[in-house]
């Protein structure tokens, strides 16, 4: 009796009283309430990020579309430069300044997509058309400038081979004059040299050369008019008149070699013309494609 006495005091003494209970629940509420902040926290965070995500989403939009706007301007711009230049032909192309999409490297390209949202097929198609277009544009102005310093080096080159067309008026013509001319005499401030009978490449070269000074149409007061017709009325009829005294006359092949140097330079004037103005063409059409990409997407 006294033992089980002594075990049921011992197992009293063992059970909890109200302070242990007591902080059991004061346990569990401060883990409910630390999930409860904690939810709240992660919820508000998360609430946060989202609206962050919104305003960043809305704010690459509006800069994206903003420097298009710019852009639009700029390269209508360009393009009515382009036009002016394709009339005047002067060898002078107002390049704009604004014409150039280095904005593209502060622009997160996935915000405009997810803007579009996966499922719009037609408008992704749209945006990455403008974007392939836009990356093209970075390169353009530079490509044009290119363009246009290797058309004026080049023609400057087959230019300075044209001018040999005065050798052909002046100091060739007089070096065979005073080589094979018999006489001289002054008529009306002119000087005029005679022949002998049978030379008659220097009288052809001769009147062909006052025939072309007394026509307005190529020459008018000491001055070239007509670089074409200068072509079509002298120097080709000089190199046709050269090939009947060819190979006999050596004077007549140097001529015919001066002549066709000068039509040949010509030739390649217009060549280098035609396919510079062909590449400014092509850029016109990019910068104008590229408006109405730009048009369509701000729309």
């Amino acid at each position: 009796m006294n033992c089980f006495h002594f075990l049921q005091g011992e197992f009293w003494n063992f059970a909890p009283n109200w302070f242990d209970w007591f902080s059991v629940v004061v346990a569990i509420l401060t883990i409910w309430g630390g999930y409860l902040i904690a939810t709240a926290i992660y919820s508000k965070e998360k609430r946060d990020k989202t609206s962050e995500e919104k305003e960043l989403l809305v704010s690459e939009v509006n800069l994206f579309k903003n420097s298009l706007k710019q852009l639009s301007i700029s390269v209508e711009n360009q393009i009515e430069s382009l036009k002016e230049y394709l009339e005047r032909k002067d060898f002078k192309i107002k390049f704009n300044q604004g014409v150039q999409t280095d904005f593209l490297h502060f622009i997160n390209v996935k915000y405009l997509y997810k803007v579009i949202g996966v499922k719009n097929q037609k408008e992704i198609e749209q945006i990455n058309k403008l974007l392939s277009s836009l990356y093209t544009l970075s390169d353009i102005r530079a490509s044009l400038r290119d363009d246009l310093r290797t058309y004026i080096r080049k023609y400057n080159f087959h230019e300075d081979k044209f001018y040999s067309y005065r050798k052909l008026f002046y100091t060739k013509y007089f070096e065979l004059c005073n080589l094979r001319g018999l006489d001289a005499k002054f008529d009306k401030g002119i000087k005029k040299w005679k022949f002998r009978d049978d030379d008659f490449f220097m009288k052809r070269y001769t009147e062909k050369r006052l025939d072309v000074f007394q026509d307005t149409e190529v020459i008018k007061d000491n001055e070239l008019k007509d670089r074409k017709k200068l072509i079509e009325k002298f120097i080709i009829p000089l190199s046709q008149i050269c090939t009947d005294y060819i190979p006999e006359d050596y004077h007549a092949i140097e001529i015919y070699d001066i002549a066709n140097e000068v039509n040949s330079a010509h030739s390649d004037m217009d060549h280098v013309t035609q396919a510079h103005f062909e590449a400014v063409n092509s850029y016109l059409n990019i910068l104008e494609d590229i408006n109405i990409k730009i048009s369509g997407y701000l729309q």
